[in-house]
């Protein structure tokens, strides 16, 4: 019996092409990491700031007060109470997410939000004003909680 190898060849070389050339526009685009086409670094921010393909929002990688090292996040995070957290403006039209903005990280990779921590929303909590809504990472679960508690804050911009 006599085999077709050189069809496979030559159907396995163009297949290798094709995949060569989804790795390089991959690549090129900026894709956060090898497999992982929700997230990507926004140009010109040395990583520091990630849009998600899903919802088209840009992320701060890290906590307010911390820095993008490139592998990680370096520095203080700030923590306090909403009531703080509220007043933090950052350039570039970054602001505090509602609840329903954040929500959409709880499913989030390491690799790309360091840090489990607790994390304010804008959103204040319907049924008592002492309360407003925060994400933990740790648990991936959203809860309402005094406003005097501190937690950190993840800036995001686009939306509402």
């Amino acid at each position: 019996m006599k085999e077709k190898r050189v069809q496979m060849k030559g159907c396995f070389k163009k297949n290798l092409l094709i995949v060569m050339g989804l790795l390089m526009f991959y690549c090129s685009a900026g894709v956060v990491q090898a497999g992982n086409t929700r997230f990507q670094e926004v140009e010109g921010s040395n990583g520091s700031i990630v849009r998600d393909n899903n919802t088209r929002l840009e992320w701060q990688r890290c906590p307010h007060g911390q820095s993008w090292t490139g592998s990680g996040c370096s520095g203080t995070a700030w923590e306090g109470p909403w009531d703080y957290a509220m007043r933090i403006t950052a350039s570039a039209g970054f602001r505090v997410p509602t609840i329903d903005e954040l929500k959409t990280l709880a499913p989030y990779d390491q690799n790309i939000f360091p840090g489990v921590y607790g994390f304010w929303s804008s959103s204040p909590y319907a049924y008592d004003s002492d309360y407003a809504w925060y994400l933990s990472f740790s648990y991936r679960h959203v809860y309402g909680n005094y406003k005097s508690y501190a937690y950190r804050v993840r800036l995001v911009r686009g939306g509402q």
